[in-house]
Formats: C-alpha cells, structure tokens, sequence
C-alpha cells in the first residue's frame, strides 16, 4: 500500500530526471513558501518545493486529537525537531562549538503545524525603517487574513471566544486604562453552511493539499513537493543562480537542479545559513547580518475567584509601549512550553491561572549575525551547523524592563496576582528576522524590496529574512503577507 507521502509528494531522482523545465525552485515548506508556490502556480507556473524534513502531518496538530494528549504532543514534535545554538558575542569561540540550546523543526509545512495560532498585523509605526509603507503593505495583509481565515475582527469570522467572561475581562482592563482587544487568531470561526466546515487552525502543509495545484509530476500550474531534500548550495557566475545542488537526508549522491528561478523559504536563520553555505557573503557584506528576535517574558496570573469562562485576550503594542501581550485561560496552574502551543484551546474555565506572553521589539543590530560552524548538530546534513552571535542591545534592554515593569499593571487590573515571570534569552521567541535584509538601493542592502538579490536577480527570498526590522506582533501573518509581495515580483520578472 501506498504511504500518504508517496501519493502527495515525489523524490529527487524524479525532479532530477525530469524533462519538464522548472520555473521556480523554492527550499522550504512553511507559509512562505507554500503561499508563495500556490500563487505562482496558479498563475500557470510549475514549482517545486524542497522540504529537509519529513512529510508526517497534513494540517497544524492543534487542529487533530494530538493536541489534548500531553504524552504524545511532545513525541509529535520530537519526530521533527532538532537542537540549534544562540549564543552572545563575548561566548562565541570559533574553535569550539557552541552549545545546543534553541529549537528549530524540520518537516513539510515546517513550523505551521505547531504555532500558538495568535495572528495580529504589524502597526503602522513598525514600517518606519522599512522600504515599502504600511499602505503599500496593507493589501497583502487582505490577501494573507482572507486566505488563512484569520478569526477575531470581522463578523463573517467572529473572536474565538466571544462570552460574558471575554467581554468582562477586556472591559477591566480597559477601565484601568490599558486598551485590549480579542485576539486575532489564524482560526477559522465562519459558521457551517452550504456544507462549509470550519477548517480549524491555518497550516503551510493543510493549504498546499486544498490548493488543487499538488502534483507528482512537474507541469505548469502545478506544484511537485520534494520532501527529505536537503538544498546545500546554489552556484552562480556572479550575474544570476546557475544551478542548486541537492541531496537526499538518506542518500549521498548530489543532483544540479536548474530553474528560472530559485527562492530561499526555509525561515530567516536558514535562508541566510543556505546563503552563506553558497558563498553570497562574498557578493554583499550584508549576508548574515542584522538578526533579531523578539524580546520574550512570560508571566503566570493567578485570579482571586473563577472566570467561568474561556478567554484570549490581546493588549496591542502602541507607538510609545513597543510591546504587547497575549492573554489566555483559565487553567490549573501550568506553565507554557513549545509542545503546548495551543494550550489555550483546552482550558479549565473554574481555573485560576492565566499565562501571558509579552512579545517585544528587538534591535536589528549589524553585528547580530548567523555564522556557520561545523559542530556537532542533530539537525539533517547541515541544517543545524550554524550558531546565531546576538547581543541584546540597550535598546533591548530597556523594552524588557518596561515589559518587566508593565505586567504588574495588568495583573491589578484583572483582579489577580502576578505570581511568576521568566525572561527567555534570544531565540527563544522563534520570532527571528534579518540575515538578508532589504533596502531600496543596492549598495545599501542584500535584496530587494521584493526579495530578490540585487546581485542576483533570479534568486530571492520569500521569508523574514529579508526583513531590516519587525513590530512586537507575531510573525506568522506578515510572513504571509510578505511571501504574496514576494510572489508577485517573481511573477513580474518571469513574465518580462
């Protein structure tokens, strides 16, 4: 019989063998991507997608009984995690490896199977150093929201939760002067009807299998998935990409893939490790600069008396407070880890507990880079040979010590008690950026405000590598929104 891979995917001697030509070559299976080859295929292109990891769910795990089961969620994600270093510039020693200490995974649809589901947008103000406006931006966000169903400001897709309990909560908070709002979640809340179920949480691997456009075989309009695929380099001569040279995780022998055109989307870190490995720091001084993450503190509320109810609630950074913070409960006392991404789904409403996730802007700082490294990692061929240098600016600081200063103004609010905080190191907010990062003229940046390589035109990147700087909101959206801007000017340069 048939495995479920083998009917949704093919391997890379087919691709290699293949007499079709490749329009777009992409390395990475996550939103960017995904959205990325679904709107270029439908456009009448043929793609194919390189995935390093395995093919093992076909939507997000919150969105499948794994979710409520705390003995298997952690092997689940176990099947596709590997370790990966963070470190600080006065620990890093090029002769010895750094260690182990942040998560990263690997698999079809990477990422999107275990994210928390919170999806708000960028602010405006975010944009400031950025080349393209919010404005210019806004349409993609549309487009992104419509396509992942986002729930929580529209009445065709209403919040998540939506009770008294809800109601009261932000009405407290916004007595005591701080606005709050519900979270905008990539849940789909349409009602039933005319046979449409609610399709649960948006995932990278779930809408590549609606999109219609998933084939075996390369053709145009169609998307041929290649997954335990590890991309090592792509070669150029200097004015455009000649060829990716590719293995499979279990085999030795290389292939030369050739393409009109070849995109990075394998999320910031690896996009630019894939860049650096094929040598392009030697085109842009740029080329693994610039990295950030965002800063993380998490807090544990305790109520004095039951909600009764569910909630998710969400305080919006502002222009002064480059930071917000996501709300979610009740439970018996707990504490988040990555397995447990959508805890909040199965919460305890006569719980008393509440978590809350302060996620806050962080400093892009050249000498924050990705260098590579050939220790020890338990990732797929090179995946993991990487340590990320990154230092926390004052600026850094000083966002923590208000976000460390601010959460007790909550808890007053809500009639609870702050019983417990933690301030995570970089990386551990899996927000990160930079690494290839845009700009509007070439000297000045690695890509464009497309995403593609001022050096190297027909090779781009469709993820937050290519981002100078990010607001405190989550990624996953504008990912998505930026992957649509991306897709677009591919399309362009193809068709001229």
């Amino acid at each position: 019989m048939q495995s479920l891979s083998s009917v949704l995917a093919t391997d890379l001697f087919s691709i290699a063998k293949a007499t079709t030509s490749i329009d777009v070559l992409i390395v990475g299976s996550g939103t960017a991507g995904v959205t990325s080859a679904i709107e270029l295929a439908g456009k009448g292109l043929s793609v194919v997608i390189l995935e390093a990891g395995p093919f093992v769910l076909t939507n997000h795990v919150g969105s499948t009984p794994f979710r409520s089961r705390s003995d298997l969620a952690p092997q689940v994600h176990n099947l596709v995690r590997y370790r990966t270093a963070w470190t600080d510039r006065e620990h890093f020693d090029e002769d010895i490896a750094p260690p182990l200490n942040s998560d990263a995974w690997s698999a079809v649809g990477g990422r999107t199977l275990f994210w928390g589901g919170c999806t708000p947008r960028f602010s405006e103000w975010d944009f400031a150093d950025w080349p393209v406006t919010f404005d210019e931006f806004k349409a993609y966000y549309e487009h992104a929201e419509d396509l992942m169903h986002v729930s929580g400001n529209s009445t065709d897709r209403p919040p998540f939760f939506r009770g008294d309990a809800q109601q009261g909560f932000l009405d407290s908070l916004t007595n005591a002067g701080i606005e709050a709002e519900h979270a905008s979640l990539g849940v789909d809340t349409q009602e039933q009807r005319n046979g449409y179920v609610s399709r649960g949480f948006d995932c990278a691997a779930d809408r590549l299998i609606r999109s219609g456009l998933l084939s075996c075989d390369v053709a145009r309009g169609r998307i041929t998935l290649v997954p335990n695929t590890l991309a090592e380099r792509v070669d150029h001569d200097g004015r455009q990409v000649t060829g990716l040279i590719a293995k499979g995780t279990e085999d030795d022998q290389r292939y030369r893939l050739v393409a009109r055109h070849y995109t990075f989307a394998g999320g910031a870190i690896q996009s630019t490790r894939l860049a650096l490995a094929s040598g392009l720091k030697e085109l842009h001084p740029h080329v693994g600069t610039h990295v950030s993450d965002h800063q993380f503190i998490q807090g544990l509320f305790k109520l004095r008396e039951p909600l009764n109810e569910p909630i998710y609630a969400f305080i919006p950074s502002t222009k002064e407070r480059p930071y917000h913070i996501q709300i979610q409960g009740p439970f018996n006392e707990t504490w988040y880890t990555p397995y447990h991404a959508t805890v909040w789904l199965d919460c305890d409403p006569e719980g008393l507990y509440l978590l809350a996730y302060c996620f806050g802007v962080g400093e892009s700082s050249e000498t924050n880079e990705v260098k590579l490294t050939q220790g020890q990692s338990d990732g797929p061929g090179d995946l993991g040979k990487y340590a990320v240098i990154a230092d926390r600016s004052e600026s850094d600081k000083e966002v923590l010590a208000q976000m460390d200063a601010f959460l007790p103004k909550v808890a007053e609010a809500i009639n609870a008690e702050l019983i417990r905080t933690q301030v995570n190191p970089l990386g551990a907010a899996l927000h990160e950026i930079g690494g290839l990062r845009m700009s509007a003229e070439p000297e000045a940046g690695v890509t464009n405000t497309y995403g593609q390589f001022w050096r190297l035109p027909n090779l781009s990147v469709a993820d937050s590598a290519a981002w100078p700087s990010q607001g405190s909101a989550n990624s996953y959206l504008t990912i998505t929104a930026w992957s649509l801007r991306h897709a677009e000017g591919v399309l362009a340069r193809l068709s001229a």
